[in-house]
């Protein structure tokens, strides 16, 4: 029996560390530092979601991918025009999570 305890004590801790660890202040902070005074609704959108990523959902979110969401952040607020916003994922896309870096 205490074999057992032991063996789910410690499935319960390397579950809890896998968990997501939601920073629902750093998203909100993300939000009003990055999407506030953003002009193109695209740029806005893909930030929205860069915050969630880093903040909210990142269970299992790699270097590559979070690298991808800070390039997102750190460029698009200045995007007034959805050619310069795709123009910037696609870059940030490239530099941080291709294969052929």
């Amino acid at each position: 029996m205490k074999r057992i305890a032991v063996v789910i004590w410690c499935c319960l801790t390397v579950a809890g560390s896998l968990m997501a660890k939601e920073d629902k202040t750093g998203y909100q902070d993300c939000i009003l530092t990055h999407v506030a005074g953003v002009e193109d609704s695209l740029a806005a959108n893909l930030m929205t979601y860069a915050c969630h990523r880093l903040y909210i959902d990142n269970f299992m979110l790699s270097e590559q991918d979070e690298g991808y969401f800070r390039c997102l952040l750190n460029y698009l607020p200045d995007a007034k025009q959805q050619e310069a916003t795709l123009l910037v994922r696609q870059t940030c896309n490239q530099k941080h999570r291709s294969l052929f870096r």
